[in-house]
């Protein structure tokens, strides 16, 4: 299905795309951050590379603070939305896989008598509009 990006949601698609890709990379940030930390350094081969001091350690440091920045901007904005769905929703709600999905957004709702189908479309268009706004607020993207 295409994606659909509301005209009225406040972003440009650009920011949009960008968005989608930071939560699309959350779980590979995860991996790469405990690389860093535990894995070791490029084997080197003895050949120069360049005429410029290396600085491993301080390479690494900012690598880390910045997937640190973003893994924490998603993990606040998850418990933000946890916060303003909790009535709405079963305790195991997973934002990031309701991002995804139409399908687990729709069968994590709790159901009503006014609402039998759960939330349409337009809802969960709605809900991935509310996860943009709060993550590029965090990721101090306006």
């Amino acid at each position: 299905m295409r994606e659909y990006i509301r005209k009225s949601s406040g972003l440009d698609r650009s920011l949009t795309r960008r968005l989608k890709a930071v939560i699309g990379d959350y779980d590979r940030l995860k991996k790469r951050r405990l690389d860093i930390i535990y894995g070791g350094s490029a084997r080197q081969d003895g050949t120069p590379r360049g005429n410029s001091v290396g600085k491993p350690t301080e390479e690494k440091g900012t690598r880390l603070a910045e997937i640190d920045r973003e893994l924490e901007a998603i993990d606040q904005t998850c418990v933000e939305i946890r916060a303003i769905y909790s009535a709405k929703v079963q305790p195991e709600f997973d934002p990031i896989k309701a991002y995804w999905q139409y399908d687990y957004f729709n069968y994590m709702h709790i159901r009503s008598p006014e609402s039998p189908e759960g939330p349409s479309r337009r809802t969960w268009n709605r809900y991935k509009d509310k996860i943009h706004m709060m993550l590029a607020k965090k990721l101090n993207l306006f």
